[in-house]
């Protein structure tokens, strides 16, 4: 059963039917303790819906969603998210506690409720440039900002790369891309792909060479040394990567420090950056060497 599924009959009836009337349109649900729901769907589109949910019935439907483990689930709490087993993330905030050096989530105000949806053949658009007719794979940073579909088009180059005869290595950190259950993947990342889950993906990256001799190396939201020491020995191991992160613009990407280390490693081929509407390529640049200083033109 689907996450929307599951909440049409966690929430209150109104919440419910706006739900259903809105079925597979529907992207994010977000629960306030002593706020009404709010349904997003579409291109933006969102509504708040029904009573204001009090708190303690904001914690007994987290804790349905969860399935009542949410002692399992306390690390990933602790980080702000916990994810369901159909690759949908529940993003939460509220009181955090200090444990030593580390802060827990003592108790949860908000939680965002991100639906995964496969959507089959959304990255089409980018397969020419990633697996070319002359049989090279190439690798690629898929870019933008929260919320236009990072995650689903990454799990459908995983698919299409996989299923076109490719061995893949998915480094499924947060349980995303493949949502795993005892650690057989639920959602279609093809028939060729084998997956590390719940790793950090450093660690994941140098199982998947060590074991798996993949062609292709796939990370969802990479960033920091760790990641980039990772991907740029996979890619000496003649590998190809292909990750995603968080950036607004070419621009922006090439000035964050936790990217840097990845591009200017030399790992990536081209970079292509999604928007303004989930699902679409704004733009695709194809990395370049002059003089010894690397360069991005349009592809």
């Amino acid at each position: 059963m689907g996450v929307v599924d599951r909440l049409m009959a966690l929430l209150p009836p109104e919440a419910g039917k706006a739900l259903t009337a809105h079925g597979d349109e529907v992207t994010e649900v977000r629960l306030r303790a002593g706020r009404p729901v709010q349904i997003v769907w579409g291109r933006g589109c969102d509504a708040l819906v029904g009573e204001p949910i009090e708190r303690a019935s904001l914690g007994r439907l987290l804790a349905a969603l969860m399935e009542y483990s949410v002692y399992a689930m306390q690390v990933d709490l602790d980080l702000g998210f916990f994810t369901l087993s159909d690759g949908s993330r529940v993003g939460v905030c509220g009181r955090m506690i200090a444990d030593g050096a580390r802060f827990r989530m003592a108790e949860i105000g908000s939680a965002c409720v991100r639906v995964a949806r496969p959507v089959t053949g959304c990255a089409n658009a980018l397969m020419p440039h990633l697996a070319p007719p002359d049989g090279a794979l190439r690798s690629m940073l898929l870019i933008s900002p929260p919320g236009m579909g990072k995650t689903t088009m990454l799990r459908d180059v995983v698919r299409q790369l996989s299923d076109g005869g490719k061995c893949v290595g998915l480094a499924d950190e947060r349980h995303e891309l493949a949502a795993c259950h005892m650690g057989v993947p639920t959602l279609d990342v093809g028939m060729r792909t084998d997956v590390v889950d719940g790793c950090p993906r450093d660690q994941a990256v140098a199982r998947l060479i060590r074991g798996m001799a993949p062609r292709a190396i796939v990370a969802d939201e990479i960033g920091g040394e760790g990641d980039a020491r990772a991907l740029a020995d996979a890619a000496r191991c003649g590998a190809a990567i292909v990750a995603s992160a968080h950036s607004v613009s070419l621009e922006d990407a090439l000035s964050r420090i936790c990217l840097r280390a990845v591009l200017e490693a030399g790992v990536m081929d081209y970079i292509a950056l999604l928007g303004p509407h989930p699902g679409m390529v704004r733009g695709v640049w194809r990395r370049s060497e002059g003089e010894g200083v690397a360069t991005w033109k349009r592809a």
